[in-house]
């Protein structure tokens, strides 16, 4: 592959990594002037090849050429690192923030059933009051019975009471 080929995939490269969002403009600009600069020195480097096959010397060219590369590929290696440094923080995060969303939904789960038990503990009260107020009624009803049963038979009107009891009976069983 030629370095112009390898400089198109670089800066395809670039063009991806910020289309995904691994880059943003302020770093695909530095990484586009350090590829500016890149491209220079191949330019200065393919100088270098004529002058050479014009006689001049190679191995000095050469050794300026690699003084200048030298940085910006260091500077490259550095912002890759930064890169992957940025990524494994944003994973870090992104993992963060999915563990606080859960928790978060687990909160409202447990809270939602929470409510929903308090309405049916209330709902369930409610029945059981109304229940417990019907029951006592109906006992005091009874012990009102008891107690005019018990005066009917200690003042001797027993006979009459038989004969109202068989009267309700005979309407209980009609109705």
């Amino acid at each position: 592959m030629t370095a112009t080929g390898a400089l198109m995939e670089f800066r395809s490269c670039l063009d991806t990594a910020m289309a995904i969002g691994l880059l943003d403009s302020a770093q695909l600009d530095e990484l586009q002037a350090r590829l500016a600069e890149g491209e220079e020195m191949i330019g200065r480097y393919a100088e270098a090849v004529t002058r050479m096959a014009e006689g001049s010397s190679l191995e000095q060219d050469l050794v300026e050429i690699k003084e200048k590369v030298e940085p910006a590929m260091a500077r490259l290696k550095e912002n890759d690192l930064v890169v992957q440094r940025e990524n494994e923080e944003l994973a870090q995060v992104e993992a963060q923030i999915a563990e606080l969303q859960a928790r978060r939904a687990l909160i409202l789960q447990r809270r939602d059933g929470a409510v929903a038990t308090g309405r049916e503990l209330k709902s369930s009260a409610k029945q059981i009051l109304k229940a417990a107020t019907e029951t006592k009624k109906a006992l005091a009803e009874r012990k009102l019975i008891r107690a005019r049963w018990q005066t009917d038979i200690d003042g001797g009107d027993i006979a009459w009471r038989r004969i109202t009891c068989l009267v309700w009976g005979m309407f209980s069983e009609g109705a």
